[in-house]
């Protein structure tokens, strides 16, 4: 891929969102940084808290590859080896939420957009680096207490990213990604088909899906959605 095309604002309603609006008339690959969201968004609708000056909040926004389903495990495992290398110990919550002594330090928002014939992806990233104190509905989340130079991270992420997104075939991201991921092994309960199941985290696969054994001895596969962790 080409050069990053860096562009840094002071705040943005959501880095995503400039991307969407703008993929089309952007140098590409481009990497958007904003010291601050006022809208920034997670998962399933939900908000992403982003205050000024204590988090990284980026978006990768590039051509979509033939291949887009591991975009988002990759994307994973580029923050937490960015990470390590100041000297963290991230874990990979399956799918997308990067943890650091039992609290979310990470939220990853990939969205595929675009048409038929020219397709984007927007890889959202939001790293809570020195954030102190959150609302009182996020009692998971968490901060590394990393300072660091925020666009320094940002640009060797998102060039991290792009070179697992270029190897996408090499079995890298899968062996990366589960070295990382902690729910292995551990109890969990999941909602399929709006029943709720306990089950045994036991695997993934090469598409990185989740392979559970469910207490009455099924084997089930979760493509997507949302786990919790059995304490």
């Amino acid at each position: 891929m080409s050069k990053l095309n860096i562009i840094h604002f002071e705040t943005l309603p959501s880095t995503n969102t400039y991307a969407k609006e703008n993929a089309e008339k952007l140098l590409l690959p481009a990497l958007i940084i904003a010291d601050g969201q006022t809208n920034g968004r997670g998962r399933r609708g939900k908000s992403f808290f982003s205050p000024s000056g204590t988090g990284l909040y980026m978006t990768l926004v590039f051509k979509a590859p033939d291949n887009c389903e591991l975009i988002t495990c990759a994307a994973a495992v580029s923050v937490c080896r960015e990470l390590e290398a100041l000297g963290a110990k991230p874990e990979i919550k399956w799918v997308n939420d990067v943890f650091s002594d039992g609290h979310k330090v990470c939220g990853i928002l990939t969205e595929l957009f675009g048409k038929d014939e020219q397709l984007f992806v927007a890889v959202g990233i939001g790293i809570n680096l020195t954030t102190v104190s959150f609302p009182e509905e996020l009692s998971a989340a968490g901060s590394l207490n990393i300072d660091c130079e925020k666009s320094e991270l940002a640009e060797k992420t998102a060039e991290r990213l792009l070179g697992y997104i270029k190897n996408s075939n090499d079995g890298n991201i899968i062996r990366d990604y589960k070295k990382r991921l902690f729910v292995l092994g551990r109890q969990i309960t999941y909602t399929k088909n709006g029943e709720e199941f306990s089950a045994k985290a036991i695997d993934i696969n090469d598409t990185c899906n989740l392979i559970v054994e469910r207490t009455d001895g099924i084997i089930d596969t979760l493509s997507s959605g949302e786990i919790s962790i059995k304490l």
